[in-house]
């Protein structure tokens, strides 16, 4: 919509929860693939030590959901949205 229209139609709110979102979709897609390869190294290094358990899966998720969402913070945070008047 902000290409065909060239104007941010959405309101402030939106401008700071979009950069969040996009920000944030980036730094999971990152730790999740950091925490894969450490995942992989493990058993490559380690073959007869026992897996991860269920729980311990599920508290890597919330580590990463919450780390992502601090990293991510700032820069929802600090957007602007700047009008400029043309013509």
């Amino acid at each position: 919509v902000r290409f065909v229209s060239s104007t941010w139609v959405f309101g402030k709110l939106m401008c700071h929860v979009s950069r969040f979102v996009q920000y944030c979709s980036v730094h999971v897609s990152v730790l999740t693939l950091a925490a894969i390869a450490l995942d992989r190294h493990q058993v490559i290094m380690h073959p007869l030590k026992p897996r991860m358990s269920m729980v311990k899966g599920g508290i890597c998720i919330i580590i990463i959901w919450v780390m992502a969402s601090c990293f991510s913070l700032p820069h929802a945070v600090y957007q602007t949205l700047t009008i400029f008047y043309i013509g």
